[in-house]
């Protein structure tokens, strides 16, 4: 018996269909061009890129976590202790050709009254400790940026805004400012970041940098925390400072007095609100996890992991779904303007994922209807040449009974 050859007769798609997919082409264009938009997005602040940028190719696994802070919840001390339990946590993890395991940096913020060669301005103060510059690689106009590692902390990096105020150009380099009666010697100008959320987020005006402690030795510097080293007085002379207690010529009392005492040296330091760095995280969440282990016991700090911020995964967590809850803030942080610059970006890029997932929902619904259609179609075909197949098979089946039937006869 031959078998017939199934031919499925192709016909003109009906008009609707025509239109459907014309529609789920264009839908997959836009989800495209949502995705080209979402990662460009993503990839536009340069301050979310020091991991990156540190583990240039060494092949460890690094993570950036930012901690922001209250006014008094974070200082050197805390600092110096974190970095120790880095070094702990992940010495047996590391290859030895890895030297350093992470860098970081810190600051505080201000404002000051700076002098120069053309008049004063005032100006927003960034006082910064550790590898700053890794972390926020402003473009240089001229000259270089500031390091801890300077013999001399008097040195500053003027804004260009500041730096026409002050002087009438931007080439300054070996110029001297004074500020709060010190002279400091300019390291360079940079310019402010270009990028859309950046210039959105920054409204600080003309601006400097500057070491930290060299800021806490001007008498400008607000106070925040305050250190206070303990030590014994035993020089001779009048009881002074803001000590308490007698300051008598003879036996035992509180300040810097004649025979023997504890006396206390109050320094007002600036606030140290954002803390960064970049260090090595074997497994996903193990930098954020430890930050917050060691620096965030009493939840009073915001803990941020920028490395992965700006995945799909992130923004649809912290963003599409927590959007509410992300527009409270009861902390009493305040955000420095690239921590802002962010958050704005994260919620352009969370409209981009909503509009990316709608339209992929038209081709995805004609996909699943079109399935479903060319199912009950094949189906009804194959039913239909089964039922031929049968008839067929069947007569001929008749067919060879009646000619044994007429053969007997």
């Amino acid at each position: 018996m031959k078998i017939p050859n199934l031919k499925f007769k192709i016909k003109k798609p009906p008009k609707k269909w025509l239109i459907f997919s014309a529609v789920s082409l264009a839908s997959l264009i836009l989800a495209a061009v949502c995705v080209i938009m979402f990662n460009a997005s993503g990839r536009s602040l340069k301050s979310q890129q020091a991991a990156e940028t540190w583990a240039g190719g060494s092949g460890v696994k690094y993570a950036q976590i930012s901690v922001f802070a209250p006014s008094g919840g974070l200082d050197t001390g805390k600092i110096a202790g974190f970095r120790q339990k880095i070094i702990a946590s992940v010495k047996d993890t590391m290859p030895k050709s890895v030297k350093n395991v992470y860098t970081d940096a810190y600051c505080a913020f201000g404002k000051t009254s700076v002098t120069g060669d053309h008049g004063s301005s005032d100006a927003s103060v960034v006082a910064v400790g550790g590898n700053y510059f890794l972390f926020h690689p402003l473009d240089l106009v001229s000259g270089t940026y500031f390091s801890e590692s300077d013999v001399m902390h008097d040195r500053v990096v003027l804004d260009e805004t500041l730096a026409w105020k002050l002087f009438g150009g931007s080439n300054l380099t070996g110029m001297t400012v004074t500020i709060g009666g010190k002279p400091f010697v300019v390291a360079g100008v940079v310019k402010r970041e270009s990028d859309k959320s950046d210039k959105t987020a920054y409204d600080g005006g003309a601006g400097l940098y500057m070491l930290y402690d060299a800021y806490n030795s001007l008498s400008a510097a607000p106070s925040g925390t305050t250190d206070t080293p303990s030590g014994t007085g035993t020089a001779a002379g009048s009881s002074s400072g803001n000590a308490t207690g007698t300051g008598a010529s003879s036996g035992t009392g509180t300040g810097t007095s004649s025979g023997t005492g504890t006396g206390k040296e109050s320094t007002a330091t600036a606030p140290i609100i954002c803390y960064e760095v970049v260090m090595p995280s074997p497994v996903k969440a193990f930098a954020s996890g430890l930050a917050q282990t060691e620096l965030n016991a009493d939840k009073s700090l915001e803990i941020v992991e920028n490395s992965s911020r700006f995945t799909s995964g992130s923004i649809y967590k912290n963003v599409l779904r927590n959007y509410g809850k992300r527009t409270m803030h009861t902390n009493g942080i305040a955000f420095p303007y690239w921590e802002n610059a962010a958050r704005l970006t994260e919620n352009r890029c969370g409209i981009l994922l909503a509009l990316r997932i709608i339209f992929l929902l038209c081709p995805a619904v004609f996909a699943v209807i079109l399935i479903i259609k060319l199912y009950i179609y094949i189906k009804r075909k194959l039913k239909a040449e089964y039922l031929i197949l049968k008839d067929r098979y069947e007569e001929r089946t008749l067919f060879s009974h009646m000619k044994g039937s007429d053969d007997d006869g």
